[in-house]
């Protein structure tokens, strides 16, 4: 029971957050520089012993992507690649009043993105086609609109860190329900970017849906050998949530496992227990022709017995344990927005905690049967006369 309802919680979370961060973000995004040879200073020393650091002046053109209508065709003609669109990204600091907060402002082509991500779908006020609202609109995720004050027809200002200010119109209010992107995510028209930007026609980001988003890392080590700009798939750009699921991952099968071997303890000790209490019996039937090993099996048959009937129970508590799990209301989660526990009841859990509690029981059996085939009927009642 405790096992399924561990690996319940722990299974929600991430597959919450795997579904929400596909559903919600691009499954791989190719920016404007070059992929990196991996190379840093240690290399440098350790080849040479020398280490050269220079100035070097910056560039006069920012940084952006080549050809970008040849290359959103190339990747679209890739057999892994279902959608891919052009955008331009870049941080600014939003204000409306009193309110400010840094975001992400993301120009999109609106009907090309929506192939790549499902935005109308987690739009709580308006739509995507307002976004070609007179003088330009903006859609803002609800973390950033709660903390600006904003709502649907308000007007807020936009502007980089050095740059005029520019007022856009709130168009739409979006909850994907990842906390990170409801903070910071600000959608609006390409070519309005470009203009608060001063970006002319440049892109500087391609985001690309897949037919099977597990295969993000590989087709994104394909696109940086196509294109030899980076490329980052939404594995690494959550590595290190991920990472940490993972760890709490293991942690979570480390207690399982020991409290199922805790349980094995306790069926041990019944079942020597049992062997203790059953000495008279044990005698009487090696006196009648029973062998030692039928003796052994008959204890294991028992170990089997108290592991399946442990199973039948465990599993039943464990599911209404579940589903009571997942009515509980927690806090607020930093990364996923939740009102109540995140479980996911799969199959899976019972059939892995159910084999594992079957083999604990099997083996927990197996000393005392060992034990009670080989006890001598005639020293037992030897005892007792």
């Amino acid at each position: 029971m405790i096992t399924i309802a561990i690996n319940a919680v722990m299974s929600g979370f991430q597959t919450k957050f795997v579904i929400r961060t596909i559903e919600t973000s691009p499954q791989i995004q190719v920016f404007d520089d070059p992929v990196s040879d991996g190379r840093g200073l240690a290399d440098d020393w350790s080849e040479t012993g020398i280490i050269t650091i220079s100035s070097q002046p910056a560039p006069h053109d920012p940084p952006r992507i080549e050809k970008a209508g040849e290359l959103v065709e190339a990747l679209e003609a890739m057999p892994e690649i279902e959608a891919a669109a052009p955008s331009m990204v870049g941080s600014a600091i939003f204000s409306f009043g009193a309110g400010e907060a840094r975001g992400d402002m993301v120009g999109i082509l609106p009907e090309r993105h929506q192939r790549v991500v499902d935005i109308e779908k987690d739009l709580i006020s308006g739509s995507l086609s307002d976004l070609y609202a007179s003088g330009g609109g903006v859609i803002l995720g609800k973390g950033m609109a709660d903390k600006l004050g904003a709502t649907t027809g308000d007007f807020v200002t936009v502007r980089l860190s050095s740059g005029e200010p520019n007022s856009l119109r709130v168009v739409g209010i979006l909850y994907t329900g990842v906390t990170f992107t409801d903070l910071r995510i600000a959608y609006m028209l390409l070519s309005v970017a470009q203009r608060i930007m001063q970006r002319g026609r440049d892109i500087n980001r391609i985001a690309i849906r897949l037919y099977d988003f597990d295969e993000a890392l590989e087709v994104a080590d394909e696109i940086e050998t196509l294109t030899g700009k980076r490329a980052v798939a939404w594995q690494e750009a959550n590595t290190h949530i991920i990472s940490l699921m993972n760890t709490n991952r293991m942690l979570t099968n480390i207690v399982s496992i020991g409290v199922l071997i805790v349980a094995g303890f306790g069926i041990l000790n019944v079942l020597m227990m049992t062997v203790i209490d059953k000495l008279d019996s044990i005698a009487l039937m090696k006196s009648i022709g029973y062998s030692a090993r039928d003796i052994t099996v008959a204890y294991l048959g028992l170990g089997l017995a108290v592991g399946l009937l442990g199973v039948a129970v465990g599993c039943s508590l464990g599911y209404y344990v579940v589903e009571i799990l997942g009515t509980v209301p927690i806090p607020k989660l930093a990364v996923v927005d939740t009102e109540t526990l995140l479980v996911n009841n799969l199959p899976r859990h019972y059939i892995l905690a159910g084999g594992i509690a079957i083999l604990v029981s099997m083996l927990a059996g197996v000393l005392p049967a060992i034990r009670a085939g080989r006890l001598d009927p005639v020293e037992i009642l030897r005892g007792h006369s």
